[in-house]
């Protein structure tokens, strides 16, 4: 079974912990007065964020794990203070805070080579020797925005302009997600009509972000030429969701009674950029040396892949054939079918982004000009719901648990969240030099995990 997420939530008379995996969610009650909960961490690697997550957002003391090191509540969140449980409310914030306790900051020097990175909302610390990457060190979540516990207590058209705006980059994916969950709860059927809207969008969405992703993975290679090449159709693909949705980025973009503005300029955008790349790959066969540049660095075998189960293109890129579209009926009738790389190199993630975007632009070539007549969504059923969307970073799942029609408790996880800890792993060996290429050839967005 592959995990696909652990989290925890507060019942009146005991936590329970939802273990989701690809085949079955599991339940486990856990006592209040002595909170302990059995690590799953030998078996699936990647739990440990999970279960670090757990122990900050709740106290619940995790057993037979190899790292216990607070994963949201860095030095400065005030000890004893779990942000996720009932109690919690901004007087128990200011009492804790108001309590002075001796500090615990080792303001020792660090000599010999260790380097700091700063990308988004993270941390990092890299030790290197002779230039040959020995450990890199992720410290993520500096800017834990609370959003969990903001929508707490709120209806689902109340939280709606706070959950697409997770992260920015990935709107129109959070937005299919919590409209995923909002069509279970109110026990209705998309019309194919908007599902074929949301395809387009979702598409152009993944398109640009992997523009983006193959523009700085050329800059970090000092190829500028084809840095300004994806740069200048990334800007070009905004200007198309901003023609198509009103904004750049797509927020807003997914309302029942909603259409695109402008479908015309969509499809001008699609015809044009299969040219425009068609010219750049004939240009790459003139220079082999491009190639030789991002061949075998930041390796991730399929093994680690299914061990640590890595989602998205960086596992597609690694022989691993995941991929949420699969599922879909209308992506099946539109002839997906699911990339795939073997060599699970900087390269490989460079081709199946190129192979992608193809994939995408056949799909969106052929979504039709359908008129959007407005759809209700009716009264809300509580309940448990749960979401997956396959995002341009990976599988992203969310989950709402519904009580009188309020959020009782809202949880994502991100692709970043598991692709993220195969990082250091990726770097291991490689030349400092090529830490830029391998950090952006792996889809990582940070800031969407800071729940």
């Amino acid at each position: 079974m592959r995990l696909i997420a652990r989290f925890a939530k507060e019942a009146e008379n005991y936590f329970e912990i939802i273990t989701v995996y690809d085949s079955r969610v599991v339940k486990e009650h856990i006592n209040k007065s002595t909170p302990i909960l059995v690590s799953i961490v030998k078996e699936y690697p990647s739990a440990v964020w999970f279960e670090r997550k757990i122990t900050d957002d709740f106290g619940i003391e995790i057993l037979y794990s190899h790292d216990k090191r607070p994963l949201v509540k860095h030095e400065n969140f005030p000890k004893n203070t779990f942000p996720m449980r009932k109690s919690f409310d901004k007087i128990a914030l200011d009492r804790a805070n108001s309590v002075e306790e001796p500090s615990t900051v080792n303001h020792g020097v660090i000599l010999g080579p260790t380097h700091p990175y700063h990308l988004e909302s993270s941390q990092f610390q890299l030790f290197d020797r002779d230039k040959e990457i020995l450990h890199f060190e992720s410290m993520p979540f500096y800017k834990y925005r609370g959003i969990e516990k903001m929508v707490e207590g709120m209806s689902l058209s109340e939280a709606k302009p706070i959950i697409e705006r997770i992260s920015g980059t990935s709107t129109i994916a959070y937005q299919l997600a919590f409209l995923d969950i909002q069509l279970q709860a109110s026990k209705r059927v998309l019309p194919s009509t908007l599902k074929i809207k949301h395809i387009f969008l979702l598409e152009l969405e993944r398109i640009i972000n992997y523009l983006s992703d193959l523009a700085v993975m050329c800059r970090f290679i000092d190829f500028i030429e084809g840095f300004s090449f994806f740069m200048k159709l990334v800007e070009e693909g905004r200007e198309s969701m901003q023609l198509l949705t009103g904004h750049r980025f797509g927020f807003g973009a997914i309302e029942m009674d909603k259409g695109l503005i402008n479908l015309e300029q969509g499809y001008e955008f699609v015809r044009y950029l299969e040219k425009e790349l068609s010219w750049f790959e004939e240009w790459l066969e003139e220079k082999p040396s491009f190639w030789k540049k991002i061949l075998e660095q930041g390796f991730i075998k399929k093994e680690e892949a299914l061990t640590f189960g890595l989602v998205g293109l960086v596992a597609r890129a690694s022989g691993v054939e995941i991929d949420r579209r699969i599922e879909d009926a209308l992506y099946s009738e539109y002839g997906f079918v699911i990339a795939q790389e073997s060599g699970g190199d900087s390269s490989s993630r460079f081709k199946i982004r190129l192979t992608e975007i193809y994939t995408s632009l056949r799909i969106m070539r052929r979504v039709l000009d359908t008129k959007v007549f407005p759809f209700f969504l009716g009264t809300y059923k509580d309940g448990e719901y749960y979401s997956y969307k396959e995002s341009s970073d990976g599988e992203l799942m969310m989950y709402i648990e519904l009580k009188d029609e309020k959020i009782e408790r809202f949880f994502v996880r991100d692709a970043s969240f598991l692709n993220a800890q195969i990082v250091s792993r990726a770097l291991k060996g490689n030349e400092l030099s090529s830490l830029g290429l391998i950090l952006k050839s792996i889809p990582l967005n940070f800031s969407a995990n800071d729940l």
